[in-house]
């Protein structure tokens, strides 16, 4: 039976999640494709892809756990090859996110750098592929979790989940490592050296049009740094525990159990908040947003104007 705080957790905040997240992908989508000044900037193409993976997160694993804790819909229960599926796709779909900012890190990077050689390197259509090769590398990397992964009968219940112990710890250390570890310690050195090439241009004079591009790349770099503490927020907590879990199987501490499951709800607002987290947390796009915004109310109050126009002739 579930704990009744994270039943009431579960309650009330995934609905919220689910709603917030979905609106927030979708204004980023909107804004990273309609402002000219984002949709031909690099570093955009990055955080378009992560609201996409973003709105994945939100209905293939989020809200199939707010109908599985609350009304005990979970077809994962009762049938092995979606337990195999939803285990290999949500593994896979919460990794991407991470590595997609890994990314963007290394285009502001190459952007900062005074090396023309790296500099291609941060355009769209080097964006174009590196965005694909990761997905199909993330994928490739956890193709293990199907092969392992079943619908087995455990503690008198119904479960998705490895048997073997010595997969199930490895699986734990695995996520650990490639989820939680790894992609913020490659944010932290890719911004690191970001800063170091900032500071070395800082002492050159360039024109007026360069400085705001270098203003406009300082907000980029604000936003970055912005998702690194939010990713070790939500993440290191849920795998830390997720890997106490797997050394203790087949006897679970119900206090871990617990905490892990809690832990999985803050997990899960790293992937409904990036927009007003991130997009919102820097002038430089809530700016964008604003003229956006003024954009399409201009284009009503002419839409009106014209139609009002229309019936007065035809009247």
């Amino acid at each position: 039976m579930a704990d009744p705080t994270y039943f009431q957790a579960t309650r009330y905040s995934q609905p919220i999640l689910i709603v917030f997240g979905t609106a927030g992908a979708i204004l980023n989508q909107i804004l990273f494709f309609s402002r000219k000044s984002l949709r031909k900037n690099s570093c955009s193409l990055y955080f378009r892809a992560l609201s996409i993976n973003d709105l994945l997160v939100i209905y293939t694993v989020v809200l199939p756990l707010w109908l599985s804790n609350q009304f005990n819909i979970d077809p994962s229960n009762s049938y092995n090859w979606y337990c195999k599926l939803k285990t290999y796709v949500a593994d896979s779909l919460y990794t991407i996110s991470p590595y997609l900012v890994v990314l963007a890190c290394f285009d502001r990077m190459c952007t900062s750098s005074t090396n023309a050689s790296l500099r291609q390197l941060a355009t769209i259509r080097v964006g174009f592929y590196l965005i694909p090769l990761t997905v199909v590398f993330i994928f490739a990397a956890y193709f293990h979790v199907p092969i392992w992964y079943r619908t087995g009968y455990t503690n008198n219940a119904t479960f998705c989940y490895s048997p073997d112990a010595i997969y199930s710890r490895f699986i734990g250390l695995f996520v650990l490592f490639f989820l939680c570890i790894i992609p913020p310690i490659l944010m932290v050195v890719l911004c690191i050296i970001t800063l170091i090439f900032l500071r070395q241009q800082r002492r050159r004079i360039m024109p007026v049009n360069q400085i705001r591009t270098r203003q406009r790349d300082h907000q980029l770099l604000k936003m970055l740094f912005m998702y690194v503490t939010m990713n070790v927020i939500c993440n290191v907590p849920f795998a830390v525990t997720y890997v106490m879990l797997m050394f203790q199987q087949p006897r679970y501490v119900p206090l871990h159990v617990n905490l892990f499951r809690l832990f999985g709800l803050l997990l899960n607002v790293n992937f409904a908040t990036s927009f007003y987290a991130y997009t919102l947390g820097t002038p430089f796009y809530r700016h964008e947003l604003y003229n956006f915004m003024i954009s399409v109310r201009h284009r009503i109050r002419q839409a009106n104007y014209v139609l009002c126009t229309q019936r007065n002739m035809n009247n």
